[in-house]
């Protein structure tokens, strides 16, 4: 292994884990229920990592954090965090100047994946948790954006 994939590896290893800790144990209250910083991981995964590292990351430390609490979710976490760290990668890498801002639609994968899971699940009762898992996913790419530039890209690999 050459220095860069050792960087990959230990990077990817240390997000994911950051990741399942502020899913799992980062609680912020709010009225209907509370929201977790786990989110913000997975776009800082996103702006840090190449895609497909970023994606792996997001998946296992999101659905790690699943099986504390939630155990059936857990695959589809993996699957809807993935699938948000991996698009919201290549458009960020891909979209020049100002229109990389456009990577933030990838926001809408997270409560749309889960509610179409919920659906299926629940049926009507799906449409409770969607304005919660859309603020869930805002929230997380906001506060992602802010320490991004706050670094102003000194934390590239």
């Amino acid at each position: 292994m050459n220095d860069k994939q050792i960087r990959l590896l230990a990077t990817g290893g240390i997000l994911s884990a950051a990741i399942f800790l502020l899913t799992a144990f980062v609680r912020i209250p709010i009225p209907a229920g509370y929201l977790h910083l786990g989110d913000a991981g997975v776009f800082l995964a996103a702006m840090l990592l190449p895609a497909g590292w970023a994606a792996l990351c997001a998946g296992v430390g999101s659905a790690l954090a699943d099986l504390i609490g939630f155990p059936a979710y857990a695959p589809v976490t993996f699957l809807i965090k993935a699938l948000t760290a991996l698009t919201f990668g290549l458009l960020w890498r891909r979209l020049p100047g100002k229109l990389r801002y456009l990577a933030f639609l990838a926001v809408l994968i997270i409560p749309l994946g889960y509610f179409f899971f919920e659906l299926v699940l629940y049926r009507n009762f799906a449409w409770a948790d969607l304005p919660l898992n859309l603020l869930q996913a805002a929230v997380g790419a906001g506060l992602a954006l802010a320490i991004d530039r706050t670094s102003k890209g000194r934390f590239r690999i």
